[in-house]
């Protein structure tokens, strides 16, 4: 029995040095194509999907459901529309179709997807980011680490409150007919995940915690909220199907699991579907959804704004974008301010496109083939660095709260910059924790009236 688990161990090791190393080829073959004239007739695109399919299942197997499964599905997505819907003009048919500037740029676009998805991958497997060293590791910290009460009811009125502001309407409205939101302030979206964190890690017995757990995922999902919920969705999943045994969570496939995720999947798809027409029971649409769930809109849309920056580039020449997140991050009272408007906006001002922006695309609007070959290593460096700070901070706590915020913002990072990560992070997050300890401590001066009492022990 014992040998044979070593040999299934030694075949699994081996396959995976050679899907890599073909893959690591494919990869080489776009950079050496990259700025020649698009060949519909190319059969290594459809080839090298095949390889890729192969190593994204293979990656889902090693690193099973949690945080790296989930960032590795953000970065297949675009591979499968450019490899797979590229060559036949099935990616943002709104815009491409008078410009062709997929086609135009479509080495330069597949080699930035695919090597990205092949360092962040090989990263990611370096650290050891498997479900069960990392987010098992973690998730064991998601258990009343928050025992103050008051802090408690404070961050769960809070969460529900700022979700009201955030997105004042009723749920079930058209998209483009939601009011903006009732407080000035672009952030709102920050106070109510930021406050959730607090809510999820809060003492058990809370009636309002209960509530807002519940509130906050439906609200922001009934107004078409998916980016601003993708992470948190997965972070309540994983708590849900967790089973924790002697101090270790563990994970095992079962259909109940895998019913969840695809019923997930389809919920977004659905109401990327229908929220131009508001919620609504559509057969048709339910239909729909599931093929797109292949071709997603969205991400046609930032394929189609990534080869615009490719084309700004070459136009314009570069953009340094990257060294304007400083200043941006630097309140306006200040008088320091942005020299140019975030990736996404100004290749929107030269280019019309949906905005949005893979984060390989801005790289290259700053260094062009050099920025695409960064891209992935200072995507890394920039995502588990403050994470890392908060860990020796913070001990556990920090680990649980940088953890949450990297789940919770990786694919505004993918698809749309750094500055929805940094921002939130240097300025609400600091505050948040500062009130929470505050609140904590003022708690504590209180200890001994009853109302104010943990409903479980500390």
């Amino acid at each position: 029995m014992e040998k044979h688990i070593e040999a299934d161990d030694r075949f699994e090791k081996v396959l995976f040095i050679i899907v890599n190393l073909l893959t690591g080829i494919s990869v080489i073959y776009y950079l050496l194509q990259a700025g020649k004239v698009f060949n519909t007739d190319d059969p290594w695109n459809l080839f090298i999907l095949i390889i890729f399919s192969f190593k994204f299942i293979m990656d889902i197997y090693v690193f099973k459901v949690g945080f790296a499964s989930f960032s590795l599905v953000l970065l297949f997505l675009p591979i499968i529309s450019i490899l797979g819907f590229g060559p036949v003009g099935e990616v943002q048919a709104l815009f491409n179709d008078r410009t062709h500037l997929i086609e135009k740029h479509f080495y330069t676009l597949a080699f930035g997807a695919l090597f990205f998805y092949y360092i962040w991958s090989i990263l990611l497997w370096m650290t050891n980011k498997t479900y069960r060293n990392y987010d098992a590791k973690i998730l064991t910290f998601y258990s009343g680490k928050v025992h103050s009460l008051l802090a408690t009811w404070f961050f769960s009125a809070l969460a529900i409150v700022s979700s009201i502001i955030y997105l004042p309407d009723l749920p079930g409205k058209a998209y483009h007919d939601l009011s903006p939101s009732l407080l000035p302030g672009n952030a709102w979206n920050s106070v109510v995940v930021i406050s959730y964190f607090f809510v999820l890690m809060g003492v058990k017995g809370s009636t309002i915690r209960k509530f807002a757990i519940l509130f906050v995922p439906f609200w922001l999902l009934s107004h078409y909220a998916r980016v601003d919920i993708l992470g948190l969705l997965l972070i309540l999943y994983l708590l849900l199907t967790a089973t924790k045994r002697a101090g270790v969570i563990k994970s095992k496939f079962s259909f109940k699991k895998a019913a969840l995720i695809a019923g997930g999947l389809l919920v977004f798809s659905y109401l990327g579907l229908v929220r131009h027409s508001g919620l609504i029971f559509d057969v048709e649409a339910i239909l729909d959804s599931v093929f797109i769930l292949i071709n997603y809109p969205t991400v046609q849309d930032l394929v189609y704004s990534t080869a615009a920056a490719i084309e700004v580039t070459h136009t314009y020449g570069n953009y340094y974008t990257l060294i304007d997140y400083i200043p941006q991050l630097i309140p306006s009272f200040f008088g320091i301010e942005a020299q140019s408007p975030q990736a996404a906006h100004l290749v929107a001002s030269l280019i019309h496109t949906n905005y949005g922006l893979f984060v390989f695309g801005e790289y290259y609007l700053n260094y062009e083939i050099m920025g695409l070959i960064l891209a992935p290593f200072a995507t890394y460096a920039i995502i588990f660095v403050p994470a890392y700070v908060m860990k020796k901070l913070f001990g556990e706590f920090g680990m649980a709260l940088g953890y949450y915020w990297i789940v919770l913002t990786i694919a505004r990072v993918f698809w749309y910059g750094y500055i929805y990560y940094i921002k939130p992070l240097v300025i609400i997050l600091p505050i948040f924790v500062i009130i929470y300890l505050v609140i904590a401590s003022f708690e504590k001066d209180l200890v001994d009236k009853p109302a104010l009492k943990s409903t479980e022990p500390h």
